[in-house]
């Protein structure tokens, strides 16, 4: 078994804190799902453009799964993936998916059923992804397979072939997120693994290489998922529910705060926040308890859910195209 399948198995077992494994984990997800009268089959149903979607990636199943905002109702579903892992959208609503086990990316119009573009990200394993919002550039963290280290690919525009930027030490790249003004922050892991063995590193705008960035406070667990959320870079624990909050300076993150989500106990993989005014709102694959769903929660506020979204069994990644 590849090692970042065997990686998603463990950790979906783990973070959920199921002590009867993961097939007891599904079969609750299951019973809930028939309890809440959730609908878990595609629509036929033609999307429409004004209407947000929030796409959700399940690896497991092969499926990124489109719920519509904000009622939470399952529209539709992209499917053929081999290992679904993160997605992202860029400036136009366009949703781009990493297609893990085939090295490739695929990109998808906002509420379309079929790819428009499939980008090469041959002979490495696609993690998560994000788009520039200044130029339209698409980083993708990359995790390796016969390589040493891992790499971020750069496709100029989302589209031809990409640049490779590695780090020496760095044996896979797990998350990555554009900030506001188009610098490009990453979470990597060191070739000696274990626990605290994550490193954070930024690609500053015009640069050619990455350089390291210190936390302070550091953060300990062995992946972070990160997004900028306008002001702050946002980093969540895959250990416990919490967001942390770094204001950025030159390449030191300073913590400026805690978003604490009630009743979690991990956030599972990336998320996404959007906003409207003043108002933002956070969407996160979590666990709580024993069972895995899509969290939806006021941002920074956090607390209270509020909703959960059952449809993906096990979501990995959760991304939210609006309408243009």
């Amino acid at each position: 078994m590849p090692y970042h399948i065997s990686r998603y198995a463990l950790v979906g077992c783990v973070a959920a804190a199921m002590l009867a494994g993961c097939g007891a984990l599904r079969q609750a997800q299951e019973d809930m799902r028939r309890a809440i009268g959730a609908s878990v089959g595609p629509s036929s149903a033609i999307l429409g453009k004004d209407q947000s979607l929030l796409y959700v990636s399940d690896p497991k199943a092969g499926d990124v799964y489109m719920i519509a905002l904000p009622s939470g109702r399952l529209v539709g579903k992209l499917t053929g993936f081999s290992y679904a892992a993160g997605d992202c959208i860029d400036q136009h609503g366009n949703v781009f998916v990493d297609n893990d086990a085939e090295s490739q990316v695929r990109a998808y119009a906002h509420g379309a059923r079929s790819a428009f573009r499939v980008l090469n990200d041959t002979s490495w394993s696609p993690n998560a992804c994000s788009v520039d919002p200044k130029t339209g550039n698409l980083a993708v963290c990359n995790i390796r397979r016969t390589q040493t280290e891992g790499s971020i690919a750069v496709y100029l525009n989302a589209k031809g072939g990409a640049h490779y930027y590695k780090y020496s030490g760095a044996a896979n790249f797990w998350y990555c997120t554009y900030d506001s003004d188009g610098n490009l922050f990453a979470d990597a892991i060191d070739t000696d693994g274990g626990p605290g063995g994550n490193i954070f590193l930024e690609l500053p705008k015009g640069h050619g290489k990455l350089r390291p960035l210190s936390l302070r406070p550091a953060i300990t667990d062995a992946t972070s998922p990160l997004f900028w959320d306008g002001k702050h870079l946002a980093i969540a624990s895959t250990s416990s529910g919490a967001i942390y909050q770094y204001k950025i300076s030159g390449n030191t993150g300073s913590r400026v705060a805690v978003v604490r989500l009630d009743d979690t106990s991990a956030v599972l993989g990336p998320f996404w926040i959007t906003s409207n005014g003043n108002a933002q709102t956070l969407y996160a694959p979590i666990a709580g308890g024993s069972i895995e769903s899509v969290g939806v929660y006021r941002y920074p506020a956090g607390g209270k859910r509020l909703q959960n979204l059952y449809d993906a069994p096990l979501p990995f990644a959760a991304a939210v195209s609006m309408p243009k």
